[in-house]
């Protein structure tokens, strides 16, 4: 083939790397012959193209290994093609539905500053540097170099998504560990016939999924891909919880709360097991993000905490933060990860916020996607829904990052000010954008204009914890007035709330408490508490006691509801004493604006106390004293501690409490 020739073939894009250099996986420049394979001195064959005739060899001892060298690459090849056909999964309809991900692990995402990435670019600089010593004719040693070089890379650098073995798997599991098959059947065919509430709000609009798990779990025809069984065990846990609530003719003669506790058993042993907390798949990021769900409701802030920092840490390890690394998946299978990721942010600013910790998921160095919200009528409200709770959940991050975090405490306090404007504004608006949303038409109607009912009252607790940083430790003005108000409007949202889901079948209270009652801090309680003490208001009173009266008929609801009813209770029963007795908390004093101000000792200090009298015997039980109250106010107020954290800690916690 004349020079010529060879020229316009490389420059073609139908040429394709020669054989060599696609069998070994590496670059391959398009000559012929390539400079690959004239540096190992063999012959560059190329699938179509006859090959050129070979350049003499720079040492005449390496004719004699050509041969050799030929059929070590046939046996290579050889054995190549029977690995990847041993491990490439067989072509099942089911199993290999989009919606499942594959049992290879995705290559670890790393950004641009990495070494690996670095290390990438160094290895591409090298080919090319390759290419040109043996076309200009280099050093030989400067050759040689390059070539080592080159070598070292290509041995510890394998191609993308190749560089992981096959997720590990688990063995299969035993009888005991799995629900009866003719009730998971059962209950999958009611799942497509009927979407169960957890998905549908959760806007877990795969619904094939349960289905395919379930086929790869009872009928297996390969390995289960771990984390597949514990998802399976969460997903049933919540999917027949809701059919047992809604009593469906066709699973009417199946136990379903039994079946469901015994999903909830085998989902936390799944969720604590070694093989969670290796090696990220969607499946265990699904399974991490239930667990978050269950850990909520269970008022196990630790538990909650704790799967949020593994998920969030398998969500980097896989890219899901980035919009980049979604782009090879299938529409669907990307759009489950976004769900994920999403659902997983949603939940970290709220619990970080309410606890006073920083996010595991920070802003500046997320571009992810958004979901993508529905055209069925159906399912479009609740998307629109998860959409803008995003949005108040990336406000609920700047809050916390803007106003509570060891930086916002050393901003000027114009900064500050300037931040809460902002942030009380942006909070209003996506409250609007809410209240916008036409949910008429969507499943379970009937909670979604529960939601809508209770945006007032999220806002509001959200806008008080804004409002309660106007002020910084040992500051003269302990709470504004603008924060007294907003959390007085908090409460009485609250109540307005509540009248709406009293009447309502159990679990629908349920709903309420865990989703809308416990999601934002009850800092407006303790704001309320705080200034009815100081000023003796009676108006004050009556809202902490209506408050916890509602409380009182929802306490047997979950061990959060419990555990909120009976710290308040306390309070309002302190607030009921120095009311009426006209005592006042000492250590804060109430100014003409409603403001409350904390006087400063000449030695900087502040302490507020309840005052020092006979109080009547039932006014404290178990789970708190006068002491305790106490450090709370001294917590909260002279140090800005979160009501969350500290209703957490240890002298706040009522032993009796399971």
């Amino acid at each position: 083939m004349s020079e010529r020739s060879s020229s316009a073939l490389r420059q073609s894009f139908r040429v394709r790397a020669c054989d060599n250099c696609r069998l070994r996986k590496i670059k391959c420049d398009k000559a012929i012959p390539c400079s690959s394979c004239g540096a190992l001195g063999i012959p560059c064959k190329q699938a179509g193209v006859a090959p050129a005739n070979p350049e003499p060899s720079r040492r005449s001892s390496a004719a004699p290994y050509e041969q050799k060298l030929d059929t070590l690459q046939e046996q290579l090849s050889s054995i190549q093609q029977t690995l990847q056909q041993l491990t490439q999964p067989s072509v099942n309809p089911v199993v290999s539905h989009p919606t499942i991900t594959s049992a290879q692990l995705a290559p670890p995402f790393e950004g641009q500053s990495s070494f690996h990435h670095e290390s990438l670019l160094a290895k591409d600089a090298v080919i090319s540097a390759v290419g040109t010593s043996q076309k200009e004719g280099m050093d030989d040693n400067v050759s040689a170099a390059l070539l080592s070089l080159k070598d070292r890379l290509d041995r510890h650098q394998d191609p993308p998504g190749e560089q992981k073995s096959p997720v590990e798997s688990s063995s299969a599991p035993s009888r005991e560990t799995l629900l009866p098959v003719e009730l998971v059947v059962a209950v999958v065919k009611k799942v497509q016939a009927q979407p169960p509430f957890f998905l549908v709000s959760q806007t877990w609009r795969e619904l094939l999924q349960v289905e395919i798990l379930c086929q790869s779990i009872y009928f297996p025809i390969r390995p289960i891909a771990a984390g597949s069984l514990t998802l399976l065990h969460g997903l049933l846990y919540y999917i027949m919880r809701d059919f047992a609530h809604e009593r469906p003719a066709e699973l009417a003669h199946y136990d379903l709360l039994s079946s469901a506790n015994f999903c909830g058993q085998q989902f936390s042993l799944g969720l604590n097991s070694h093989e969670m907390m290796v090696n990220p798949t969607l499946e265990k990021i699904q399974a991490l993000l239930v667990g978050v769900m269950k850990a909520q409701e269970e008022f196990d802030l630790q538990h909650c905490w704790a799967y949020l920092s593994l998920a969030s840490n398998m969500c980097q390890a896989m890219g899901l933060h980035r919009s980049a690394t979604l782009t090879g998946d299938t529409s669907s299978i990307a759009e489950s990860k976004r769900h994920a990721f999403w659902a997983l942010y949603t939940v970290d600013k709220n619990i970080s916020l309410n606890m006073g910790m920083t996010s595991h998921f920070q802003d500046h160095d997320i571009d992810a996607d958004p979901i993508t919200p529905s055209n069925d009528a159906r399912f479009r409200p609740w998307d629109l829904m998860s959409l803008v709770t995003v949005e108040f959940a990336a406000i609920q991050g700047r809050v916390y990052d803007e106003l509570y975090s060891v930086a916002a405490s050393r901003a000027s306090d114009q900064l500050r000010l300037a931040s809460i404007e902002k942030l009380s504004s942006d909070l209003i608006a996506v409250r609007d954008k809410l209240l916008a949303i036409d949910v008429s038409q969507g499943l379970y109607a009937e909670s979604l204009h529960g939601m809508a009912a209770c945006a007032d009252f999220i806002t509001y607790s959200v806008l008080t914890v804004i409002y309660r940083a106007q002020t910084r430790p040992h500051d003269a003005m302990a709470i504004s007035s603008q924060c007294y108000e907003t959390a007085a409007l908090a409460l009485n949202s609250h109540l307005k709330c509540f009248t709406y889901f009293r009447d309502r079948q159990t679990h629908k209270q349920t709903e309420y408490v865990n989703w809308i009652l416990l999601y934002p801090s009850f800092a407006p309680f303790v704001i309320v508490f705080t200034h009815a003490i100081t000023s003796s208001s009676t108006s004050d009173l009556t809202l902490l006691q209506d408050t916890v009266k509602s409380l009182d008929l929802i306490k047997g609801l979950s061990r959060g509801s419990m555990h909120l009813y009976t710290i308040c209770e306390a309070f309002a029963k302190t607030a009921q004493v120095l009311v009426g007795s006209r005592k006042t908390l000492t250590g804060l004093e109430q100014h003409q604006d409603g403001s409350l101000f904390m006087p400063v000792s000449l030695d900087g200090s502040t302490n507020i106390a309840l005052p020092d009298f006979p109080w009547p015997e039932d006014t404290f039980d178990s789970t708190m004293d006068q002491e305790d109250i106490s450090l709370f106010l001294n917590d909260f107020i002279g140090t800005n501690r979160s009501v969350m954290g500290i209703l957490n800690s240890n002298y706040m916690n009522d032993p009796s409490l399971p």
